[in-house]
């Protein structure tokens, strides 16, 4: 699957990040990443070939799906490839002289700081900054000279920038995860996929939704998500992201061509094996 042993990776964020860590778990230690400071970056060095693929996260347990990914994957015409499941744990991180009542900022990446909002609705009088990716929002504390700004990032971003741990355990759910996509530029051959991601735009007519699940019900295709997605000076029509499994290839296509004669417009994103969360 891969076009050679050492792919070049590109992720949001840096090193420690979570997205490095999904890339690592999916591709394995033998890979080199571009760090690319936002997902449209990531996006746009995939379609521009910068990089093999890439490594975007969807969605979080906890923070919900990220809409706005959606559209930079239909945007730049990319493929998903796969999918991977990472566990998130989340702590609140200083510098090691640094005790909790010091305290005067925390930063991290917005995903992050959604993830914990029952933590940071019970402080006071700290300031709650968003900035980039975790690793570089730990990078901006340890090099900190005062000591009173922490970040909240996992147990990896501790050891890479050597942080202390001021909180264990700050999500508002113990067990969370985020879901990443695998992308890439072009139609990577997978030869047994049981898992697909298509977008489809339907009419403003009542029962239309109704009918496309129920072709989906009736190929024995089984919907495990349905996101729907604004669409931008079109009110006749309403458009969906939609996740299916499915164990033969050919009821997923037989469903494709069902679906089209319901829809306005239909893409499939990718065609992939599915991952468990574990």
């Amino acid at each position: 699957m891969l076009r050679n042993h050492n792919p070049l990776i590109a992720i949001q964020g840096s090193i420690a990040s979570f997205h490095d860590l999904a890339a690592k778990k999916y591709f394995g230690d033998h890979i080199s990443t571009l760090q690319c400071e936002s997902f449209k970056e990531v996006c746009d060095k995939i379609a521009a070939a910068h990089a093999d693929y890439g490594v975007i996260a969807i969605e979080n347990k906890v923070a919900g799906s990220i809409l706005l990914n959606y559209q930079l994957i239909d945007m730049f015409d990319l493929r998903i490839m796969g999918e991977i499941f990472l566990p998130i744990k989340l702590q609140l991180l200083a510098k090691k002289d640094v005790e909790f009542k010091d305290i005067k900022e925390i930063v991290s990446h917005p995903m992050a700081l959604g993830q914990t909002q029952l933590f940071l609705a019970g402080l006071k009088n700290i300031i709650v900054t968003e900035y980039r990716d975790t690793s570089t929002s730990a990078q901006l504390v340890a090099e900190n000279i005062v000591g009173t700004i922490a970040v909240i990032a996992g147990p990896a971003v501790a050891k890479q920038y050597n942080l202390k741990v001021l909180v264990d355990n700050i999500c508002d759910v113990k067990t969370n995860f985020t879901r990443f996509y695998i992308l890439s530029k072009n139609e990577d051959f997978i030869s047994d996929p049981d898992k697909a991601s298509i977008t489809l735009k339907i009419s403003n007519i009542a029962g239309t939704l109704s009918d496309i699940l129920l072709i989906i019900k009736n190929n024995k295709l089984n919907l495990t998500k349905i996101q729907s997605i604004p669409v931008c000076n079109d009110d006749s029509a309403y458009s969906f992201l939609l996740d299916v499994e499915f164990q033969y290839k050919s009821a997923f296509e037989k469903t494709i061509v069902a679906l089209k004669a319901y829809t306005k417009s239909l893409k499939v994103l990718g065609m992939y094996k599915g991952q468990k969360i574990n």
